[in-house]
């Protein structure tokens, strides 16, 4: 359920964005979202169809780039990903690795249409 508050900040996000930039409508965002964020891609598409109704981000796209689960073996150094189930470090089996990305959320880009450019789309901000 953490992902309707979390659909609404992006929703505000973009909104005030595009206000600022004078944006005549929000066509795509794109989402940066760990894989061990806890975010579930399809529960914020499924919000943010529902909370986009009726403002400028009616119909505009949410983007979901899940980033996968990275490790660094505090051992040997080497970064690895973890195979299912297996946290272990696959070079020296040392059972140390802290994890370095696969937590992130965060909005990455937005692409706006102009009302002078209707039907063109451009990048809002990154």
């Amino acid at each position: 359920m953490h992902e309707l508050s979390a659909t609404e900040s992006i929703l505000s996000l973009a909104l005030n964005e595009a206000a600022r930039i004078g944006a005549a409508r929000v066509t795509r965002i794109r989402l940066k979202t760990g894989e061990w964020s806890t975010f579930e891609p399809d529960c914020l598409r499924f919000y943010f169809g529902i909370l986009a109704a009726g403002t400028r981000a009616e119909g505009a796209e949410l983007d979901v780039d899940v980033i996968p689960a990275r490790f660094v073996c505090e051992a040997c150094g080497i970064e690895y990903s973890p195979a299912h189930g297996r946290f272990t470090c696959p070079t020296c089996f040392a059972a140390r690795g802290k994890l370095i990305s696969g937590r992130e959320f965060y909005v990455d880009s937005l692409e706006v249409e102009h009302a002078d450019t209707a039907g063109t789309k451009s990048p809002g901000c990154q």
